[in-house]
């Protein structure tokens, strides 16, 4: 008996050293708060305090300084998601999860962002203040790698330090561009529709936008495999670190729409939950510099931002900036394919893919003259039937982190205009407005326009000309709004308004959080900064209840029992809202 009462003992005092221990492992891995932490290549003494949010506020005496202490604080709290980011453009998630990541590396190893990316560094200007800024940026992620505490991750996988680069920055910018585009997902799969029901069949999905007719004004003066790709991709992105950004809304109350005479800012980007967020909050001040914004991980200058001079934020244009191809392979020699000119040469890379506790995996990818043929990357499509992708960000001069920089240090809405058009993709709406009382809303993207009859929205002939693109669109032809007459600009990823008769193709979303957004800020010219607020929050449909009386009238109320009149009464009734007790909106949600 004694013998079992030492062993129990021994036992007992195992559990709680172990579990001293694991406490102890777990207080060392927490994010520093306080004390002091020395930093290399600090010119002042930098002061970050965190506040009950946990959000950094960084006071120092040179924006460099400044710079280095965020990518510290960013990288103690953020390394691991990070790592992950920079990791998926370049295709190296199977380096340190084995096999499993296998098909996401190899589509995004072939897409071209990493060697898009190597292009835009080696034409950045290292004189500029993006580039010094973005150094000092990592400059601080890096001392945080060396000095820092391990991620526990890092640890239980097994993977190795490495330093972060410029390259990495770009390759997540890439990566976030690529998640934000629509028509990888799209295109296949309506293709499939069309050749499976016939042209006829797409109209009744609206994709020309037959059904928005709530447009943003704007002030001037083979079947199976084309599923495949869609399915493909989306599955990819499904698993993304950072969700997507889904039906965001922003609006801008310019001063004669506000009871103070003064603009009012609203932005909410709907991103879906995670953890640890998408976005990392800092606040940066100087004594010539001051900014509040929101990182994305990796990143060095916040994509939502503000100042006590100017406000700024962006929604998804849901613009069509990714086109695919059916290309022609030579019988009897698959390196060459049909062009209008002949038979050319695909363009051929090797790609090695590192995989965790097996061999290599060396990728050809082959690229015609409109993009990197999709069957090389996506399993189960057909090698017969090359399909290429056309893509706008590796085609076009890649500038975002001059467009980052400028956005964020912007001295007048001319100079933050000049920033916003040297964003070729992905398509935004950028929102703006400062304490001057000016208001504007930009579409970025590099636009382009195909021959009439060319449906986008479809796999285009790659093979005779007729499908290519036709003509790029200079800047002053993207939708905007600057200062107009009705007093305000707003986004809800909806249709903008035709420019010179055209309206551009896109994927964008239907009318109702639009029309309700209108419907509000027209109706009165008094908004405070409380009335914005509760508006954001407001979740009416003015269209749902529409098509909820639409449904009710075609209902046979003889051919009915008593319960489901009841339901038919509850519907009648509601009022478009999504509140927590509203019966109507779980009745309309079930039937549609």
């Amino acid at each position: 008996m004694r013998k079992i009462k030492k062993i129990l003992l021994v036992l007992f005092v195992l559990v709680i050293v172990l579990g001293i221990g694991l406490c102890a492992y777990i207080f060392h891995l927490k994010p520093k708060y306080e004390g002091e932490v020395q930093l290399k290549n600090l010119q002042e003494e930098t002061t970050v305090y965190f506040d009950d949010f946990g959000v950094p506020h960084i006071y120092a005496n040179t924006e460099k300084d400044a710079m280095t202490a965020l990518g510290y604080v960013h990288a103690q709290e953020r390394l691991w998601q990070m790592e992950l980011l920079r990791r998926i453009a370049p295709g190296r998630l199977s380096e340190i999860f084995g096999s499993v990541a296998l098909k996401n590396d190899k589509f995004f190893s072939g897409i071209g962002i990493e060697e898009a990316s190597a292009k835009a560094i080696a034409k950045l200007d290292k004189n500029s203040q993006s580039y010094k800024m973005t150094m000092a940026y990592l400059d601080g992620i890096n001392q945080y790698l060396d000095n820092g505490v391990t991620p526990i991750e890092f640890t239980v996988i097994g993977v190795k330090k490495e330093k972060f680069t410029i390259k990495d920055v770009y390759n997540i910018f890439g990566y976030m561009s690529f998640s934000f585009a629509m028509a990888q997902k799209t295109d296949p799969l309506l293709t499939e529709i069309r050749n499976k029901y016939g042209a006829s069949y797409l109209k009744d999905l609206g994709i020309e936008g037959e059904f928005n007719t709530t447009r943003i004004k704007i002030s001037k003066e083979n079947t199976q495999e084309y599923s495949t790709i869609s399915k493909s991709v989306a599955a990819l992105l499904d698993n993304s670190p950072i969700p997507p950004f889904v039906g965001s809304n922003s609006w801008v109350a310019g001063p004669n729409k506000t009871k103070s005479g003064k603009v009012i800012f609203a932005n909410d980007p709907h991103i879906g939950f995670s953890q640890p967020a998408t976005w990392y909050e800092a606040h940066l001040v100087t004594p010539n510099f001051e900014l509040y914004g929101c990182y994305l991980a990796g990143t060095p200058f916040p994509l939502l931002a503000h100042n006590r001079d100017y406000a700024y934020g962006l929604t998804m244009f849901e613009n069509d900036d990714i086109d695919f191809y059916q290309e022609r392979t030579l019988g009897g020699d698959p390196n060459q394919y049909e062009t209008p000119t002949g038979f050319g040469k695909y363009e051929l890379r090797k790609k090695v893919v590192k995989v965790k506790d097996s061999s290599d995996v060396v990728l050809t990818v082959k690229s015609s003259r409109h993009g990197p043929i999709m069957n090389d990357l996506l399993d189960r499509l057909d090698k017969k039937n090359p399909i290429a992708m056309s893509w706008i960000y590796t085609q076009q001069p890649i500038q975002i982190l001059d467009a980052v920089y400028g956005l964020s240090h912007a001295k007048s809405i001319d100079d933050f205009k000049k920033s916003v058009q040297l964003v070729a993709a992905p398509g935004l709406n950028v929102m703006y407005g400062d304490a001057k009382g000016n208001v504007g809303w930009w579409a970025t993207g590099k636009l382009y326009k195909h021959k009439k009859g060319v449906n986008t929205f479809l796999i285009l002939d790659g093979t005779k000309g007729n499908d290519d693109i036709e003509e790029y669109l200079d800047f002053s032809k993207n939708p905007s709004a600057e200062n107009p007459k009705w007093g305000y600009v707003y986004s809800a990823n909806n249709q903008p308004e035709a420019i010179d008769g055209f309206l551009y193709p896109g994927y964008y979303l239907p009318e109702d959080r639009a029309k309700r957004i209108s419907s509000l800020m027209d109706a009165k010219s008094d908004w405070d900064k409380e009335a914005i607020s509760k508006m954001i929050f407001d979740n009416t449909s003015l269209i749902a209840r529409g098509v909820a009386q639409t449904l009710i009238s075609n209902v046979d109320n003889k051919s009915i029992s008593s319960k489901e009149k009841e339901v038919i009464a509850a519907l009648n009734s509601w009022k478009g809202t999504n509140n927590l007790e509203d019966v109507g909106a779980t009745i309309y949600n079930k039937w549609v």
